[in-house]
């Protein structure tokens, strides 16, 4: 595709676009109204009372998940109501999905929640599907740039994050969201999850 030629939408990409603008466009615009009736993390809380440093970057990363998922739902949505994508509008897809799944490559948890996470998120889907059926209609640059951020992404995991969270183990893991305030139902979830059992 050049940059102003229309690739009319086909039935497997009108059935990501759809799945793109339900997910990340739903819950762009749930996370970006939430301030009112949103629990704030009990990680926010540091002796007895609410962190004001601890809040401002929750509210941070919250929302700034909250405009990355508006950002790509848009995109989607305007493609089906269009009929139609360029390639500029498939490249911010596949630069966007390429960034989030560079970061879960960098946050991977220990042992079978890792794969438990990967397998939970939409971006996994969305990019192996992209990468095999829509990798024709982008350059050549930006398919190596997305795969670039897939790489960078898996090498801190290896060379920066296994290290800093030494030992590597899901108990450590495990104690570390203990001592966070994180739910004890959440714990009990990750626990069964990866046959974990206390001794």
């Amino acid at each position: 595709m050049n940059s102003t030629e229309l690739f009319e939408l086909t039935l497997a990409l009108k059935i990501v676009l759809w799945v793109e603008a339900i997910v990340y466009l739903g819950l762009g615009i749930f996370e970006i109204f939430d301030d009112f009736f949103r629990k704030l993390p009990s990680w926010t809380n540091l002796n007895g009372k609410l962190n004001a440093y601890l809040f401002m970057e929750d509210k941070m990363q919250h929302k700034f998940h909250a405009i990355v998922c508006f950002f790509l739902g848009f995109i989607a949505l305007n493609g089906i109501l269009e009929g139609a994508v360029t390639r500029f509008e498939i490249e911010l897809l596949f630069i966007g999905l390429a960034l989030v799944m560079m970061l879960l490559w960098m946050i991977l948890p220990p042992g079978k929640m890792a794969i438990a996470m990967l397998l939970t998120k939409p971006e996994t889907y969305l990019s192996v599907i992209m990468f095999l059926l829509f990798s024709n209609l982008i350059r050549i640059e930006i398919f190596a740039v997305c795969i670039l951020f897939n790489i960078w992404g898996m090498a801190v995991f290896i060379f920066n994050t296994r290290k800093l969270m030494n030992p590597y183990t899901y108990k450590r893991f495990r104690d570390d969201v203990i001592e966070a305030g994180i739910p004890e139902y959440r714990i009990q979830a990750w626990d069964k999850m990866t046959g974990y059992k206390e001794k």
